[in-house]
């Protein structure tokens, strides 16, 4: 299976494979240093380029002058970081690393122009990207809309639930909306409830994914409207011994079925609850056990985001004492209409630390297409890959071999070198529009998804995003080095037969005691 270990699965899957990278086990202690070629950055940006205006939290940060290298220093950094990362590339299949210094020289590369497949780290490129060009405080907005004004308590016609890409939308979000309602004397929706997701276009699920991976929480569809990362969440209950557990599903709509049963067994036993997607969009297949007084929770994706939400809606409106139509639908909202209620999401950075700190890959897909809405003309993958390249383009960044098919790095087919990453890196610390990038990544052996990597001198250094598929680790972010200020690192390793993450970790080590 494909599986993209960094999403921080709200199910045991992801605690699990938690633990088995707490047991990594570092051999290495050879320090040293290198450097083999600068890399001047060019910063200016063509005049045909229109970006939105700043506010003043996004004022420029100055790059302070990196303490120069001495030949010596450069060479012990070099064979360090060959003695650290050699037990991890014999045997791999393909490897791009590279350092730079916070000015963008090179410090060590070794096949740094070569694109392999990037993982998550690729979300570097859909977040700098977003902070870019939408700037840090750019808000998503979810809407309640009827086509006339609210008369005698009554909606008149449908009730229009319009979604502009938010990633972060809940249910409980819907809860609020109809309590809203309820508060503005609003009693009846004359219609039904109907549901605008035409900001977006294309496939709910990247073509490019593994289909294997389809009933995991991280295997999410896209789409202008999204409830609860694109998930339904399954609650299991452990009866007595021998019986059915009692199952429920949050939140509850008639668009999700679930057939079978999962067995009580002894507290002593593991828990083996197995929610599965069936043939037919949100039909589900219970199975497996669950010990005697224990909860278990899972999330699985759900399909046909937009009617799924109408269904949601409806339901929390009649719990609500609100009457509504019987059938949700999915539509075009009218341009004349009047706005009964209007969710803001958090601010681009802060769905940007959630994205980062738990490699959350709807987030980036759902990034990606906003993009491509509101800087390319259209709400697709397509459009959003687009104004991605072109954005490296201007910002000078180099892409060999770049091939991106999706925003979160889970398609096996995406290909980008350590040395776009790292000047990916080293841009957001110096463009003025993306100050506080560095404080959006996760500390290494701190929290997010590296809190579990085992760094010795480097910990409380490191900012960090970790990339994972089937046989593919990376790493890239910042550490800060004793005498050298802020260094960029981005380390992909595909293949390998060792111990790449374990690599890695050394490695940095051995880059912050310089």
């Amino acid at each position: 299976m494909n599986s993209n270990r960094d999403f921080g699965s709200r199910s045991r899957r992801y605690h699990r494979a938690s633990a088995r990278r707490a047991r990594l086990l570092l051999g290495f202690t050879v320090i040293a240093a290198g450097v083999l070629f600068a890399f001047a950055l060019h910063e200016d940006r063509p005049a045909s380029v229109t970006l939105p205006v700043r506010d003043a939290a996004s004022a420029p940060i100055a790059a302070s002058k990196p303490p120069r290298w001495t030949f010596s220093q450069a060479a012990r950094l070099r064979a360090a970081l060959r003695t650290a990362f050699r037990p991890a590339l014999a045997g791999a299949r393909h490897w791009s690393l590279c350092v730079m210094d916070s000015r963008g020289r090179v410090l060590y590369a070794e096949h740094a122009r070569v694109a392999v497949k990037p993982a998550s780290v690729e979300k570097l490129i859909v977040g700098t990207t977003a902070l870019d060009l939408l700037g840090a405080g750019y808000r998503y907005d979810t809407v309640l809309v009827a086509s006339a004004n609210v008369e005698g308590g009554t909606v008149p016609g449908n009730l229009w639930l319009v979604g502009s890409g938010d990633p972060s939308l809940r249910s409980s979000d819907l809860d609020a909306a109809a309590r809203s309602l309820w508060r503005a004397g609003v009693r009846r929706v004359a219609g039904n409830v109907m549901v605008d997701a035409s900001a977006f276009r294309g496939p709910e699920i990247n073509p490019y994914w593994n289909p294997d991976d389809a009933n995991e929480d991280y295997h999410a569809p896209t789409s202008a409207i999204s409830l609860d990362d694109g998930t339904v969440e399954f609650d299991i209950r452990g009866t007595s011994v021998g019986s059915p557990a009692v199952a429920s599903v949050n939140p509850w709509s008639d668009d999700v079925r679930a057939r079978g049963d999962v067995i009580t067994v002894g507290a002593t036993d593991d828990p083996s609850v197995v929610v599965a997607a069936l043939g037919t969009p949100n039909d589900f297949a219970l199975s497996g056990s669950i010990p005697a007084g224990t909860i278990d929770r899972e999330w699985v994706p759900v399909h046909g985001m937009a009617h799924y939400a109408g269904a949601v809606l409806t339901q929390i409106l009649r719990e609500d004492d609100i009457s509504v139509g019987s059938a949700p639908g999915v539509g075009v909202a009218p341009r004349q209409r009047i706005v009964l209620w209007d969710h803001r999401s958090a601010s681009l950075r802060a769905l940007e630390r959630h994205m980062l700190y738990l490699s959350d890959n709807h987030y980036a897909e759902q990034l990606m297409r906003t993009l491509g809405l509101l800087y390319g003309g259209v709400g697709s993958d397509a459009a959003g890959l687009a104004v991605e390249r072109r954005d490296l383009r201007v910002r000078g960044i180099p892409t060999p071999g770049l091939r991106l098919v999706d925003g979160s790095g889970l398609a096996e087919a995406n290909r980008v070198a350590a040395l776009t990453l790292a000047t990916v890196l080293v841009r957001a610390l110096q463009l003025p529009q993306e100050r506080g990038f560095y404080d959006l990544l996760p500390q290494g052996g701190r929290d997010g998804t590296v809190d579990d990597y085992p760094f010795t001198s480097a910990l409380g250094r490191v900012r960090a995003k970790t990339g994972h598929l089937t046989g593919v680790s990376s790493l890239a972010g910042y550490v800060a080095s004793r005498h050298h200020g802020t260094l960029v690192f981005a380390f992909t390793i595909d293949g390998s037969p060792g111990d790449p993450d374990g690599a890695m970790v050394h490695a940095i080590d051995r880059i912050s005691e310089f």
